[in-house]
């Protein structure tokens, strides 16, 4: 019954909810860098978020160079720090299980795909590129066994698809270098992205 989204209304991005019938909006965080980019938990219990956010970035943009993952309740309470690594983490997406977050992150010196299991903080790189390949904007399929994303290859942004261990990379939609696909979501059911 809420939805979560990230606004600059007190000056700088800070997360917030509000009833999905517009009343009770409230800010969740108050964090001195910002915060955007939320994802809910599967049971609606937790948000995973990134900070630093201190503006709107285009998806393109390497603007979350010193961000990190940030996991707090719902109501605002129990905020941890979920990346003891810096490098800058960001597009985070739960999996249908709730156990892992998959995001994007620059600590390997480019952007790459990996994955969180949150009770342990153990992370696994999925993606490996070279050259000029990028890749972001993790979604999982509703079994859990998939995972959807964008790849930046030939200054051009595509949907690529993987296994949850990071097997089996394909382009899931084609494209010309005119088109740029990106922010692929996978539906609760499964069926569409």
């Amino acid at each position: 019954g809420q939805v979560a989204f990230a606004s600059d209304r007190s000056g700088i991005p800070q997360i917030y909810v509000v009833n999905v019938d517009g009343t009770d909006i409230r800010p969740i965080t108050a964090l001195e860098g910002g915060a955007c980019q939320p994802s809910w938990s599967p049971d609606g219990s937790q948000l995973v978020f990134i900070s630093p956010c201190p503006a709107r970035a285009e998806f393109h943009e390497n603007f979350y160079d010193d961000s990190g993952l940030y996991l707090a309740n719902a109501d605002g309470t129990g905020l941890t720090a979920l990346s003891d690594t810096p490098g800058g983490d960001f597009d985070p997406a739960w999996s249908p299980d709730g156990k892992r977050i998959a995001f994007a992150s620059l600590r390997d010196g480019r952007k790459e795909i990996y994955t969180l299991v949150v009770d342990t903080g153990a992370v696994t790189r999925l993606t490996t590129s070279d050259g000029d390949v990028e890749n972001t904007q993790p979604s999982w399929s509703s079994s859990g066994k998939q995972i959807v994303y964008t790849a930046k290859r030939f200054e051009a942004y595509q949907v690529w698809v993987m296994t949850d261990t990071g097997q089996v990379n394909s382009q899931l939609v084609h494209s010309g270098q005119s088109l740029w696909d990106y922010l692929p979501f996978w539906s609760s059911d499964g069926s569409t992205i």
